[in-house]
């Protein structure tokens, strides 16, 4: 019970299974679907009729010890949650639940290309230099081309040297995603693809070159792809459901599926999507092409959690319309101090401006580290406007502006006003600041944030200039040439 395209995009659910299946050796009807709207979700349904044949699982642990693995024919679900019982009928015992994800086949099958279903893809609407699907409208009567018309998007790019990646929406799913229809939840509306550069599955002179991955190391890529996405859609996005195909091994044979998987994945829903970096002017082409220096850097176990940490306060602090700017401001502090951790000392290849920078960090300094700070940091371009030094954390800002080469703006003069607003945002006595002030910085403070991340990746694109009350691009105020050359 393979899913089609049709039965995934803008649906509420889709069926994934409903046949037989066992559990220790018992075995009985399996049903199993992927619920998509209003939360993703894999549901599942185990009854047996009869008297069982095997050890059915009485007594399941609801919602905390996962069950045995249930297989059908070529589906598993493994570690299945029981969350309870369907009302008997006669001699029927029944359990239902939940998992993170039902395979078709194994992980470990292998593939030359992939397709993946996303939702609420927001980014989408965002032209950004995206290509047009381009419908031909002919005559039914004589056959004849009459007009062209626009289907939908697509965004392509070549991930290595091997592996291209084309993500595109149809009209129908950007129409779901217009804010003036004031939609809310979720549902898929892009389609993906992972495929090889160059092989073309028309030609067979390309099956000889044809690679395959698994469909494990698959997932693992368009996890980190869909992470990328996530941060120019606003909020999260993921795989629901992914597809692995074969090559043709000859020019009369066809692809086949060889392997599927529906996930649970972390979706943002349509109505709390907040306002990212990314506007009309940006370069989604140039953003993607950012994905292998991105991946790289997932690989770094210390940026792959500095990262998850990171998207979720972003994600807080853009939604001004949804949290309070003590909410907001709390969030984008955290954010700037995990980051400029992870720049200014996980990755500083200089000994000793890495032991000057974790000084900077230290709030229990002894007598030889109180010395070596006042040497290095206590100087007038760390001083305030009244004269008095920054603190720690202002200092911290200051270098990792500098760092990314934004100094040579007037940022570095609204670093004590964010450091006001974010005391204001967690003590009881507050600043003497106006309200338009506070908003001000917010919104300079989480500009901040999308620079570091874009110049840590390498973008160089417009993105969103947050000092306008109008939506604007502007280019890249940091410096690319300031970063490492091994990134």
């Amino acid at each position: 019970m393979i899913p089609r395209a049709e039965d995934l995009i803008l649906k509420e659910k889709v069926k994934l299974y409903n046949n037989l299946a066992t559990i220790n050796d018992c075995q009985g009807r399996l049903s199993a679907e992927l619920e998509i709207y209003p939360t993703p979700r894999v549901i599942w349904e185990f009854e047996v009729l009869g008297e069982p044949k095997g050890k059915f699982p009485y007594g399941a642990g609801w919602g905390i010890d996962s069950l045995d693995s249930f297989t059908g024919y070529s589906f598993l679900i493994e570690k299945p949650i029981c969350t309870g019982s369907s009302s008997s009928i006669g001699p029927l015992e029944a359990l239902r639940g939940i998992t993170k994800q039902a395979v078709f086949g194994e992980l470990q099958h292998s593939a030359n290309s992939f397709i993946f279903y996303l939702p609420n893809t927001q980014f989408h609407r965002k032209r950004a230099r995206q290509s047009c699907i381009i419908k031909s409208l002919k005559d039914s009567s004589n056959n004849k081309e009459v007009a062209l018309g626009e289907e939908g998007r697509y965004v392509a790019s070549s991930i290595d040297d091997v592996w291209d990646v084309r993500l595109e929406i149809g009209k129908a799913a950007l129409e779901w995603l217009n804010p003036r229809n004031e939609n809310i939840g979720t549902f898929i509306t892009t389609i993906g693809q992972l495929r090889q550069s160059g092989f073309d599955a028309s030609n067979p002179q390309t099956f000889s070159n044809s690679k395959v991955i698994t469909l494990h190391d698959a997932l693992k890529r368009i996890k980190y792809l869909c992470w990328l996405f996530s941060y120019a859609n606003g909020g999260y996005i993921g795989p629901l459901y992914i597809e692995g195909y074969q090559a043709p091994q000859d020019e009369s044979d066809t692809r086949h599926l060889s392997c599927a998987i529906a996930i649970e994945s972390r979706t943002t829903p349509l109505e709390r999507i907040g306002h990212s970096w990314l506007t009309e002017s940006s370069d989604l082409n140039k953003f993607l092409s950012c994905f292998s220096t991105f991946e790289r850097m997932m690989q770094i176990p210390e940026w792959e959690e500095t990262f998850s940490f990171t998207l979720a306060q972003y994600f807080q602090a853009i939604q001004p319309d949804q949290v309070g700017w003590a909410i907001r401001a709390s969030a984008i502090g955290v954010a700037l101090e995990r980051l400029t951790y992870m720049i200014l000392v996980e990755e500083e290849t200089d000994t000793q401006k890495k032991d000057e920078y974790k000084l900077l960090f230290n709030n229990q300094k002894n007598g030889g580290e109180r010395r070596s700070y006042q040497q290095r940091w206590n100087r007038s371009e760390y001083q305030k406007k009244d004269g008095k030094q920054l603190s720690q954390t202002g200092i911290r800002l200051v270098c990792l502006l500098e760092r990314i080469g934004i100094t040579r703006y007037q940022d570095a003069d609204d670093i004590q006003a964010l450091l006001n607003v974010r005391n204001d945002a967690v003590h009881p006595i507050s600043s003497e600041m106006t309200l338009e002030r506070r908003s001000q910085i917010i919104e300079k403070a989480i500009q901040w944030i999308d620079e570091v991340l874009l110049w840590r990746i390498g973008y160089d694109g417009k993105y969103l200039d947050r000092s306008q009350t109008w939506e604007d691009s502007i280019v890249p105020r940091y410096d690319l040439e300031l970063r490492n050359s091994d990134w």
